[in-house]
């Protein structure tokens, strides 16, 4: 099987798991960035169901129980994600969601539950291919530009369904098969969002091996690292200052790919916090169904 053949297939494992990937702890915003472009005139539609769930969080840097001894805290989101080539180097992307948190907090609060739901932050992006590797036999380099649209939800509780900002993010994407069955990709990329919700940097890394005509299996480490702010129970910290803390995560997560037909896709994938500040100690799970349509 040619490389070609593997890229675009890998192209289709990584569309669709990207918008399945958006596990964040606290808001999840556009979908990655990738170095395999479709075909021009192709893209795919993907819909997908993500759950998070917690019963720990992270002060500042001290993990402990969540309110109420340690009461689950749970979000399940539906998001809907496009991505579209408009030409042999340049593609769009499109994400939006609608999601649902619940938080039963314990014997002793006077809040006995804390449910929240409304539409997601919306991401819009632009991908343009500087290098590609099936011409130039480097490794495949892109430059990714994105619009974040703060959704329809209220902030200020630890349940909230994201930080309430609007704002764009940049970053660049090296990805290589350095076999033909292996695929190698890091993304590197800087977000800012108004309301006071710091700056941060972000660190996408994953590996992708195809295992036969329609297996994938995939393996992604996620990193956010923030501007210095404040700490979950500093000295002036209130709830309502829940978006300007300095939230900070790593996640590991692995992804099952089958491709049912030429143009009907599915992903399983699972991931966990293993580190953070200022976050939830989640664990997501969840799937994806993803459709490629072409023009021609």
């Amino acid at each position: 099987m040619k490389l070609a053949t593997h890229t675009n297939r890998a192209s289709a494992s990584i569309v669709g798991f990207c918008s399945a990937c958006c596990l964040y702890p606290a808001a999840a915003l556009a979908a990655d960035g990738s170095a395999w472009l479709s075909e021009p005139g192709s893209g795919y539609l993907s819909l997908s169901y993500v759950m998070q769930t917690a019963d720990e969080f992270y002060a500042g840097s001290r993990k402990r129980p969540t309110p109420g001894d340690g009461e689950d805290l749970e979000q399940g989101t539906l998001w809907l994600g496009a991505n579209y080539a408009l030409a042999d180097s340049w593609a769009v992307d499109f994400q939006a969601g609608w999601a649902k948190s619940d938080f039963i907090i314990g014997p002793g609060i006077p809040t006995t539950n804390d449910s929240f739901d409304g539409l997601t932050d919306v991401g819009i992006g632009v991908t343009w291919r500087v290098v590609d590797e099936l011409v130039s036999g480097w490794p495949s380099v892109a430059l990714r530009a994105g619009a974040i649209i703060a959704g329809d939800y209220e902030t200020g509780h630890i349940n909230s369904l994201g930080d309430g900002g609007d704002g764009y993010e940049v970053s660049v994407t090296v990805g290589k098969f350095v076999s033909d069955r292996v695929g190698l990709s890091g993304e590197f990329g800087y977000r800012n969002r108004d309301e006071g919700i710091p700056e941060n940097y972000f660190t996408n890394l994953s590996g992708i091996w195809l295992v036969n005509s329609r297996l994938s299996l995939g393996i992604d480490y996620k990193r956010v690292d923030a501007e210095s702010a404040l700490d979950i129970g500093d000295p002036g910290f209130t709830p309502s200052r829940f978006p300007q803390v300095e939230e900070e995560w790593a996640m590991l997560g692995g992804r099952l790919f089958y491709s049912f037909t030429d143009r009907l896709s599915g992903v399983l994938f699972y991931s966990a916090v293993l580190d953070g500040k200022n976050t939830e100690d989640s664990n997501a799970y969840g799937a994806t169904l993803s459709y490629s349509f072409s023009r021609y």
